[in-house]
């Protein structure tokens, strides 16, 4: 019957809508687009699916109910078709407000009451009338109707006028022939669709069915179209993974789920052709097929309900177990000799899985389905049909198709179980080797692991590269060829240079990129899509290489051979390879970290004095080997001290910097630099031919002085000092040349600043005496080295001896007498200078007690005291030495330096206020040389000043020194002060002095400094 031919039409297109649907569904089912076609075509699935049943029905009241059903389908399709294409065509603004989800839903909503929900209302909207082909309406035209068809029309209007905005406005190329075919598609169905449903029963003189389910078709098609060709709907983010059964992967066990799923499918639509061979009652068969598909589209959902893989598994049993008696019972005489097969199959399916319970629990529904049919029907006579032959032919090609997938499975599994002992193998492979790596052989390592990982993968080629956050650079780390004559990877460039800012930032997000065909890209990686067919690259993989919690770069595996295959499941492992680069990566950066912080300056970058070292010791052996020469350049900051003191400590650190990139930067390439320590450089100059070439560079170098450095807002003019030395010439060792070119500076310093000076022999003569006195100076005073020698002081008017004073002298058993102007600052220097002090003073308050117990006349003896003696202990122990010698205070005089009397602090009055109360009496020695303070001096508790000879010996010549000498006198005579004069040599000098009324001299005119047993005074 005609009737029921278009009946199993609407059925097969309920089927097509309702696959579409889940389909399209679990491409993406988090997506808006996704789920709103989704609900789109279950709309036009429950209206064919009504459709199918209502129209090959007989009773009125029946018809009507499942025209009811069918208005929920026809009631919403169009509210859903709007909606779907405001989505489509990204009208997310518009669809933000729940005023337009109104407007959009509200007229579905009435139509679905008035048209199905209210019985009596619903019923008188329908004037059905039956024709040959089924059931057909004719419209009844009142307010309901009109309601319906403004509904129709305007929302399918305002979808058309959405398109062709769409169509117009885009700038994609693709996105105007989606919306062109769209367009097209979906005015065809509309004008059929009106023609059919509004028209044609009131024009036509012959009633036709209602078809529109089969009209609607022609867009649907289009969207599925659309859906293939661009990629609609297809998820932009990776599958979630699950863990693994131990035969089935997970792409496996997907599929095994599809291909049951169709299998019940195939069964809902072959089982309507029970229909054409043993022809009954149609709604029934439409009934089992559901049920069927129902099975079919709920095993398709399995993989994407988010259910472990465990828990789908049960289901499917489940599932299985509950088609089994369907199965058999429901044919019972017709058929039975068949498909008692298809528990078998079911069966089959649990051995891919692994799973015993599934195995078990088929297995007993089948074998009590079999004992319930024996026993209901225990004789049965079986009559072989065309039915029979085409369930047997059915079931065979199912169990065949079974067969071979368990197979492919298996021999798959099989492949896949050695690509992984191979992977492992490479990862335990290249784990080994890089045990070992290093700064010195990374570059090897790395070649070897992109050899041997290319090779696994069946790569073209394998390269990494790294950025460089800080600059935004990027370089390659390495890369291997499979063939040579395939193309190079850009060395380096600039990371935005590249272009490639979709890979980049799914890098730089740690995602993992695999790109299995350059076709499948995104819209918004058209310029990677580019490149790769420039490049002529058909798949590749990018894995990102985390090290500190930050992305510095990638491990990218290249197909550029066509019709090649990568030999990895699962891309997601070759992050094991990242890791291990990662770590080799991150290991190299500590060394060079190490390496850096060991071997160079960490405020100026240049290399140290550790690694100055180094790189002088091979000059010299190459320089050696040669018979060449070379030279070091000590440099110095002068008033470095003072630009700390003035700007603090961050400028001159500034300064510093700025200095050591001005040298660096005017040194020849063969030539080397280092920061030996606080200001001061070294400078390496080899390839010597003359000496002329190291005076070039080192002008050169001190060029970098005339310019002013720019601190701030001030302007500082630096200036510099250095000292060369040469090989062989200075030293034929590191610590010669270092130290004689440190002496050749120091001699800069100290004749003037601003200047080189090479170092000379005499330099070296003095540094070595220098040495020698210092090393000696320790042991002196233990091995009773020192002498004093005493020089008298006489009264100026009556010509009488007024005391002396002791003077410090040195018997060096090698160098004979050593002056005090040499030793004593040598002394001072090491700290010598407080224990030799006190030796002196003990000494002289020895002798002067030795000499009045001989008989001589009672007379003072003057010491002079170092800095380092004079502390808030000196009263102590100059009582202490009184006492030991049996010396009277009054015999003893204390000489303290202009340096001491001066200094502002009270502890210094106080000192020497306790000297003069205990009977000592002090005076100031060398007065005039430093800096003396007039209002200072009234405060001190001094008894005389010692005029310095150098102003004494400026009497007769310099009229100068004689002022300063008369102005000394007359102010120590109104400060009630004793004047001695030093130095004195000559007559006119004592002529002077006594005109000026000095109280007493001393000097070389009445006696040169005598040993203790030699000075002769009246008894």
């Amino acid at each position: 019957m005609l009737k029921n031919q278009i009946s199993m039409l609407f059925y097969l297109i309920f089927v097509l809508y309702s696959c579409l649907g889940f389909v399209s569904l679990f491409l993406n089912k988090k997506e808006r687009l996704n789920q709103v076609f989704f609900w789109l075509c279950m709309s036009y699935g429950i209206w064919s699916f009504a459709f199918a049943i209502s129209n090959s029905l007989s009773d009125l009241q029946e018809v009507l109910i499942w025209r009811r059903i069918a208005a929920l389908g026809w009631g919403s399709a169009f509210s859903l078709m709007l909606h779907f294409i405001l989505v489509l065509t990204e009208k997310q603004k518009l669809l933000a407000t729940p005023k337009t989800y109104v407007a959009l839903y509200l007229p579905a909503v009435i139509t679905i009451l008035v048209f199905a929900l209210i019985p009596d209302l619903a019923n008188a909207q329908y004037n059905l009338i039956q024709t040959p082909s089924g059931w057909g309406n004719i419209p009844i035209n009142n307010g309901w109707d009109m309601f319906y068809n403004l509904y129709y029309l305007s929302f399918s209007l305002m979808t058309l006028v959405v398109l062709l905005k769409w169509y117009r406005t885009s700038s994609d190329r693709q996105k105007q022939q989606q919306a062109f075919w769209l367009m097209l598609a979906f005015s065809v169905g509309l004008a059929l669709g009106t023609v059919s449903e509004m028209l044609a029963n009131n024009i036509l003189a012959f009633k036709i069915p209602s078809i529109a389910p089969i009209i609607i078709l022609i867009p649907m098609l289009a969207f599925a179209y659309d859906i293939r060709k661009y990629q609609l709907m297809v998820p932009v983010t990776a599958a979630k993974k699950v863990k693994l059964s131990e035969i089935l992967s997970h792409d496996a066990h997907l599929t095994l789920f599809r291909a049951t799923a169709i299998i019940f499918v195939v069964i809902s639509i072959l089982n309507l052709g029970h229909f054409f061979l043993q022809p009954t009652v149609l709604w029934p068969v439409f009934l089992v097929s559901t049920a069927n598909l129902a099975l079919g589209l709920s095993i398709y959902s399995l993989p994407y309900s988010g259910l472990a893989i465990a828990q789908q598994d049960q289901i499917l049993t489940v599932m299985m177990a509950v088609a089994i008696p369907l199965a058999l019972f429901k044919p019972m005489g017709n058929l039975a000799n068949t498909v008692w097969a298809v528990p078998l199959i079911f069966m089959m399916i649990t051995i891919i899985f692994k799973r015993q319970k599934m195995l078990v629990l088929l297995a007993a529904v089948t074998l009590i389905s079999g004992m319930i049919i024996w026993l209901w029907k225990p004789d049965q006579w079986a009559h072989i049909g065309p039915a029979d032959y085409l369930a047997r032919l059915f079931i065979c090609v199912v169990a065949i198709h079974l067969a071979g997938y368990t197979n492919r499975i298996y021999i798959a599994r099989l492949k896949e179980n050695d690509r992984q002992i191979g992977f492992q193998k490479m990862i335990s492979q290249v784990s080994t080797h890089f045990v070992s790596v290093s700064a010195c052989n990374f570059d090897e390592k790395i070649r070897a692991l992109l050899k041997t990982s290319g090779e696994f993968t069946n790569s073209d080629r394998v390269y990494v590269g790294q950025f460089i956050e800080e600059t935004g650079e990027f370089f390659c780390l390495g890369e291997w060829l499979a063939d040579e004559t395939l193309l190079k990877v850009q060395k380096s460039g600039n990371i935005q240079s590249l272009g490639f800012s979709w890979f980049i930032n799914k890098l730089l997000q740690n995602e993992l990129v695999y790109v299995a065909s350059r076709d499948e890209l995104p819209v918004a990686a058209k310029l990677e899509k580019d490149a790769m067919k420039k490049d002529g690259i058909q798949s590749l993989i990018l894995i990102p290489i985390q090290s500190r919690e930050k992305i510095i770069g990638f491990l990218a595996f290249d197909q550029i051979t066509k019709d090649k295959s990568w030999r990895m499941d699962d891309p997601e492992l070759l992050r094991v390879l990242a890791n291990i680069l990662a770590d080799a990566i991150g290991k190299i950066e500590n060394e060079k970290e190490i390496h850096n912080r060991a071997y160079y300056d960490n405020l100026t970058g240049l290399p140290n004095r550790m690694l100055f070292h180094q790189r002088l010791e091979k000059s010299i052996a190459v320089a050696k080997a040669g018979g060449d020469s070379l030279g070091v350049i000590f440099v110095d900051l002068d008033g470095f001290k003072e630009v700390n003191d003035t700007m603090g400590h961050d400028w001159g650190d500034h300064l510093l910097s700025h200095i050591g990139r001005r040298l660096s930067d005017r040194l020849r390439h063969c030539d080397f630099m280092a920061r030996f320590g606080g200001d001061e450089f070294l400078i390496l100059v080899s390839q010597l031919n003359h000496q002329s070439e190291l005076v070039a560079v080192a002008n050169q170098l001190m060029s970098v002085f005339h310019q002013p450095v720019s601190l701030g807002e001030q302007e500082f003019h630096i200036t510099g000092s250095g000292g060369i030395a040469i090989f062989p010439e200075d030293g034929e060792t590191v610590q010669e040349l270092i130290k004689h070119a440190d002496l050749a500076m120091y001699d800069a310093k100290k004749n003037g600043k601003g200047q080189v000076v090479f170092c000379s022999e005499k330099m070296k003569r003095d540094i070595r005496e220098k040495m020698i006195l210092t090393n000696s100076l320790h042991r002196a005073l233990e091995k009773q080295e020192f002498f004093l020698e005493y020089q008298p002081i006489m009264d100026a008017q009556g010509l009488e001896m007024q005391g002396c004073e002791a003077l410090l002298r040195w018997a060096h058993p090698d160098l004979g007498v050593v002056s005090p102007a040499v030793f004593i600052p040598l002394a001072e220097q090491n700290g010598l200078m407080a224990a030799i002090g006190e030796w002196v003073l003990l000494r002289a308050c020895a002798d002067n007690k030795f000499w009045q117990d001989r008989g001589f006349k009672p007379l003072p003896v003057s010491v002079n005291l170092s800095m380092d003696q004079f502390c808030s202990d000196l009263p102590n122990r100059v009582i202490s030495y009184l006492q030991q010698t049996g010396l009277e205070p009054r015999f003893l005089e204390l000489e303290i330096t202009e340096t001491i009397a001066m200094e502002d602090s009270s502890e210094v009055i106080e000192i020497l206020q306790q000297l003069k109360d205990y009977g000592v009496r002090v005076s100031i020695d060398d007065f005039g040389t430093e800096f003396s303070s007039l209002s200072r001096l009234k405060d001190l508790p001094v008894d005389g000043i010692k005029i310095d000879g150098s102003f004494i010996w400026g009497i007769g010549t310099n009229s100068k020194d004689e002022s300063i000498i008369s102005v000394m006198i007359h102010l120590a005579k109104k400060l009630g002060l004793q004047v001695v004069a030093e130095g004195v040599e000559t007559e006119a000098q004592l002529k002077f002095l006594l005109k000026k009324g000095c109280d007493a001299v001393q000097g070389y005119y009445y006696g040169r400094p005598a040993a203790p047993d030699a000075l002769k005074w009246d008894k």
